[in-house]
């Protein structure tokens, strides 16, 4: 499986029903929606309103919410029925009992991803894999668009998809951070399924740039 799944995060709010238009006419079928609390990272991006805008006025496609907050619970209760996947940080919880609780409390009710921090390791999340749908792994600091693709997520990947063909785990491993034409095939090839790919993508959308990142 090889998609791109653009963020919308470097767009300003006013373009991105627009920018979501243009790129569901480029047979894109999977978008990112960043939301932050400005606590876990210092800005804030997509609120809740505008996702449900942008569902409400386009076409149907694969929506996943990447909450880079504190207390993802109350972003989470929001989310059910409206995206597909919501994402919450490893980091974001006190404590793994903490999380743990967090994934029997919505498990079923939403498909659910984990997503880590540059600086965490493949390993500390191993035992929570088979209770989610997908991981994603950041290449860059969570926060802020437009920064590059830190090399050494390249290692995680593989890490993770080793880990997840031997284990036989049903789950896809999303990449986010730096995805351009020089980066995505090396993510690609490294074991990833789903590629964010933002201010490369999004602004000035192209069919070339899209077939770039999926050559």
């Amino acid at each position: 499986m090889k998609k791109i799944s653009p963020s919308l995060l470097s767009i300003k709010k006013e373009n991105r029903l627009e920018v979501a238009n243009q790129l569901f006419n480029m047979n894109i079928d999977w978008i990112h929606y960043d939301y932050m609390d400005e606590k876990f990272v210092p800005n804030s991006a997509i609120e809740i309103s505008e996702i449900e805008n942008i569902k409400n006025n386009s076409k149907r496609h694969i929506m996943d919410i990447h909450i880079m907050a504190f207390e993802p619970e109350k972003v989470v209760d929001q989310v059910i029925g409206l995206v597909d996947y919501a994402t919450v940080h490893y980091e974001a919880f006190s404590s793994e009992n903490d999380l743990q609780e967090f994934i029997n409390k919505y498990k079923g009710k939403i498909k659910l991803g984990l997503s880590i921090k540059p600086n965490t390791s493949f390993d500390k999340i191993t035992k929570f894999l088979n209770n989610i749908d997908l991981l994603l792994i950041m290449s860059v600091e969570p926060g802020k668009g437009g920064q590059s693709f830190i090399e050494t997520s390249l290692d995680k990947i593989k890490s993770a998809r080793n880990y997840i063909d031997k284990n036989k785990i049903n789950i896809l491993i999303q990449v986010d951070g730096g995805i351009n034409d020089k980066t995505a095939s090396g993510a690609f090839k490294a074991g990833a399924d789903v590629l964010v790919s933002g201010s490369y993508l999004t602004i000035e959308p192209s069919k070339s740039k899209l077939d770039l990142l999926l050559k």
